[in-house]
C-alpha cells in the first residue's frame, strides 16, 4: 500500500503585527443604538454650548448646541419667539468674536439685545441683493475664523441640499456655528444640517414647542414645551422684566391681529377675482365692438327704391 509523501513546501505563518490595531468602537464619527438609552453618554464630535433650557439640552448630543456646523430653525413666520430661543448663546459667543445677520426679516434692535447681554458691537447685518450673493457671504463669513455664528435667511425656493452642504462644510472648517432660518414647510425637504428644529408658537406668548426633527444620536421627537420667560433670566436681567414682556406681549397681540386682517383681504380679494373672471366668461358672447362709430341716418341713395315712403307718414296716436 502506497503512502502519500509529505509535503516539503514551507507553511506560510500570518507575521504578528506590531503596530496597534485601530479602536473602530470608539471612533468619534460611529455612533452606536445602546447610546440612545443614556443622554448623558451620547458621544460627541465637537463643543457644544448651553441652551439655557434643560429639557432641551437633554435631548442634543453633547448637550447643547453643536458650536461647529449647520443647524435648521423651521417656523411658520417670523417673530413666535425665534431669537430669544438662541438669546443664551448669543450671548455667549458675541463676547469674543461677531455674529453676523445676513438678510435678516427685520433690522436686530441693538438696545435690546444689549439688555440681554448680547454685545452689539460684535454685530454685522449683511443685505444682499441676490441668492448667489447670500450664500457667498455665509460661506465666506463661515471660513473667515473671525465669526462665532451666521444667521441667515435665505431664499427658500432656490436652496438645495448642495447648497446646504456647502455652508455645512464651510461652518465645520471655520468653527463656526451656521443657523438657517427657513419656512416651516421646508420641513419634507432634504438638508445636511446635523440639527433641525421645528418651532410653533403657543397659546402663551411665552411659551414655544420645539420639535426635533433630525440630530444626531437619536430619534426625532415632538412637542418640547420652553418656556422662554425664565425665572432665571428674571435674575440675571432684572431690568428687563417684567416691562419688556408687557411691552411685548400687546405687540405680539397687534402682529397676530394684523396677520388675521391680511389673510381676510387676501381671501376677500381672490374672491373678488374669481368673480370678475366669472362675470368676463358670461358677457363674452354678448361683446360690442363701439370703437367703430356708425352714421345717423343713412343716404338716400343707398336704400332701395320700394322702402322709401310714397306718402309722408301721419303723427302716431
Amino acid at each position: 500500500m502506497s503512502t502519500k509523501p509529505k509535503s516539503t513546501k514551507p507553511e506560510l505563518t500570518k507575521p504578528e503585527s506590531t503596530k496597534p490595531e485601530p479602536d473602530l468602537l470608539n471612533h468619534p464619527l460611529l455612533w452606536r443604538g445602546k447610546d440612545l438609552l443614556n443622554h448623558s453618554g451620547v458621544r460627541h464630535t465637537g463643543p457644544t454650548l448651553p441652551s439655557g433650557h434643560p429639557e432641551l439640552d437633554s435631548q442634543f448630543q453633547g448637550g447643547g448646541w453643536p458650536q461647529q456646523g449647520l443647524v435648521d430653525l423651521l417656523l411658520p413666520h417670523a417673530g413666535i419667539g425665534e431669537l430669544r430661543l438662541i438669546l443664551p448663546i448669543l450671548e455667549t459667543l458675541t463676547q469674543t468674536r461677531f455674529v453676523v445677520w445676513i438678510n435678516p426679516p427685520f433690522i436686530p434692535y441693538a438696545s435690546a439685545l444689549n439688555a440681554f447681554g448680547v454685545n452689539p458691537r460684535n454685530q454685522l447685518v449683511v443685505q444682499t441683493r441676490t441668492h448667489e450673493d447670500a450664500l457667498w457671504s455665509m460661506e465666506r463669513c463661515c471660513l473667515s475664523q473671525g465669526c462665532a455664528a451666521v444667521l441667515a435667511w435665505p431664499e427658500e425656493r432656490r436652496l438645495n441640499i448642495k447648497e446646504t452642504r456647502r455652508v455645512q462644510l464651510a461652518a465645520r472648517s471655520g468653527q463656526t456655528l451656521a443657523i438657517f432660518f427657513r419656512p416651516i414647510d421646508a420641513v419634507e425637504r432634504a438638508s445636511l444640517a446635523e440639527l433641525r428644529l421645528a418651532l410653533r408658537p403657543t397659546d402663551c406668548v411665552d411659551q414655544l414647542a420645539v420639535d426635533i426633527v433630525k440630530r444626531k444620536g437619536g430619534w426625532p421627537v415632538q412637542n418640547i414645551r420652553l418656556g422662554l420667560n425664565s425665572a432665571g433670566d428674571q435674575a440675571r436681567y432684572p431690568t428687563c422684566y417684567p416691562t419688556c414682556y408687557q411691552v411685548m406681549e400687546p405687540l405680539h397681540q397687534q402682529l397676530a391681529l394684523w396677520q388675521k386682517v391680511a389673510l381676510q383681504q387676501e381671501q376677500a380679494q381672490g374672491q373678488q377675482a374669481k368673480y370678475a373672471k366669472e362675470s368676463e366668461g358670461l358677457s363674452t358672447d354678448f361683446v360690442y365692438d363701439f370703437s367703430q362709430t356708425e352714421p345717423d341716418t343713412l343716404p338716400s341713395s343707398s336704400l332701395p327704391a320700394d322702402a322709401l315712403p310714397s306718402k309722408p307718414l301721419g303723427g302716431l296716436h
